[in-house]
C-alpha cells in the first residue's frame, strides 16, 4: 500500500503542478528517464547486486514494485519542467532532487519497507541518485529541450542564457 501512495501523491502533485501541454510533451522523457531508468536502476541494485531489496510488494517486476517506478514518472517530469535557467539556482535543484530521494529513503529504511545490505547505506543511496538526475538532467539538455532562442531583426539567434 505505501508504493502506492508513493505513485499516486506524485502523479497528483506532477499533474496539478506542470501545466498539461508540458505534461503531455514531457511524458515520453518521463517514461524513459523516470519508469526505464528506475527499473534499470533497481533491477540491477536489488536484483542482481542485491544491494537493497523491498518488503510489501505490489505488483512486483523482477523483484521491484510497480509503483515505485510508477511514481518516478512525475517526479521526473517535476524535475526538468521546473529546472532552473541560472547556474547557481540549476545546481540546487540538482541537488535539493537527491537529497528529498535519500529523506524518502530513509523514512522507508525507518517504516521497513525497504532494506539496505551491509554494502550499502544512505549515503551511497544519495550518491546513486546525484549520479541519476546529473545523467538524467544532461539527457534532456542534449536530447530533449527545445532551445529557446530569440531573432533579431538581423537574422540572427541567441541562445538562452
Amino acid at each position: 500500500m505505501p508504493w502506492i501512495l508513493l505513485a499516486v501523491v506524485m502523479w497528483v502533485v506532477g499533474l496539478l503542478a506542470v501545466p498539461q501541454e508540458s505534461f503531455r510533451r514531457l511524458m515520453p522523457f518521463g517514461i524513459i528517464a523516470g519508469f526505464g531508468l528506475a527499473l534499470l536502476v533497481n533491477i540491477l541494485g536489488s536484483s542482481v547486486l542485491g544491494l537493497w531489496r523491498f518488503t510489501s510488494l505490489s505488483w512486483p517486476i523482477l523483484g521491484v514494485p510497480f509503483w515505485i517506478l510508477l511514481a518516478w514518472v512525475p517526479s521526473v517530469i517535476i524535475f526538468v519542467h521546473f529546472l532552473p535557467g541560472d547556474s547557481l539556482a540549476r545546481l540546487g535543484w540538482l541537488l535539493a532532487f537527491p537529497a528529498i530521494y535519500t529523506a524518502v529513503e530513509f523514512l522507508y529504511l525507518r517504516a521497513g519497507l525497504r532494506i539496505f545490505s551491509s554494502h550499502w547505506n544512505l549515503m551511497a543511496a544519495f550518491l546513486l541518485s546525484l549520479g541519476l538526475h546529473i545523467f538524467i538532467l544532461a539527457y534532456y539538455l542534449i536530447s530533449v529541450r527545445v532551445p529557446e532562442a530569440t531573432i533579431s531583426a538581423g537574422g540572427s539567434q541567441r541562445p538562452r542564457p
